[in-house]
């Protein structure tokens, strides 16, 4: 009972009447949104809708015109460079295009997820530190991929390369993954594969996943909890298992404005 408390009492993210535009267009219009310890967030929406720009002010790469967030009990508005800096160690960010060096093995990905934690630059797998290298290995065989990790990132499949982002990001040890639209590039086997692992990593790890996803079936079929933007407003707010593809198609009849 009492970690159900901190879970309700202590969200590790907290949006409150959040503003955000860019050039005069109104992106995010007053959103309120608590992410609770240990829960998958799908956050949906047409394109424009301002799912992306929402992921960016939780990681301080934006910062709200109005509003204020809370990300891991910090303000990223209001942080040092290195207050942020530390704060974005502790925040895994998973994106559409991968991020990674594709004439590097996907072991050596993995391990640059460290390098925010380590002091001088690091050349070739062997010069990352022998823990580092074998927990590298370890994420590489928790996304299924502990046999490739030799392999150029840039042989691999377009699902093999996400998988290889996910386990780097694992390497960070992060409290909270954000993932932006992680798989809106991926056939739909792949698709399925790369949405399962991070569920999985929430339940098991209990850290808190927001991803958004134009998929609205990978939605339903994933997250605990579906929150939907249309032209920068939240207009849906439910639990996944509440819900029907057809309520959130509803979302969809009318595209949204301003950046996404």
């Amino acid at each position: 009972m009492a970690e159900e408390t901190a879970v309700i009492g202590h969200p590790v993210v907290r949006l409150s009447e959040v503003g955000k535009g860019f050039d005069g267009t109104t992106v995010l219009d007053d959103i309120s949104l608590d992410v609770p310890q240990r829960q998958f967030i799908a956050l949906v929406g047409p394109s424009g809708a301002g799912k992306s720009t929402l992921l960016r002010l939780v990681n301080g790469m934006h910062v709200p015109d109005s509003g204020t967030v809370a990300t891991l009990g910090e303000n990223p508005a209001t942080c040092s460079r290195g207050r942020l800096r530390a704060l974005r160690a502790r925040v895994g960010f998973v994106f559409q295009q991968f991020g990674l060096v594709g004439r590097l093995s996907a072991l050596e990905n993995v391990l640059m997820g460290s390098l925010a934690t380590l002091r001088l630059p690091r050349y070739g797998v062997m010069s990352y530190p022998r823990a580092l290298r074998i927990r590298a290995v370890e994420h590489l065989d928790r996304v299924g991929l502990a046999d490739r990790r030799f392999q150029r990132c840039d042989t691999l499949s377009g699902g093999q390369q996400q998988r290889v982002a996910v386990a780097r990001t694992l390497l960070q040890s992060p409290e909270l993954i954000l993932a932006d639209e992680p798989v809106a590039s991926l056939d739909p086997a792949a698709s399925v594969l790369v949405l399962d692992i991070l569920r999985r990593i929430s339940a098991e790890d209990g850290i808190s996943v927001v991803c958004s996803l134009h998929q609205i079936e990978y939605a339903l079929a994933t997250a605990d909890r579906v929150v939907a933007l249309r032209g920068g407003r939240l207009v849906l707010d439910e639990p996944a298992a509440d819900l029907t593809a057809g309520r959130l198609r509803e979302i969809y009849d009318t595209a949204g404005d301003g950046d996404d």
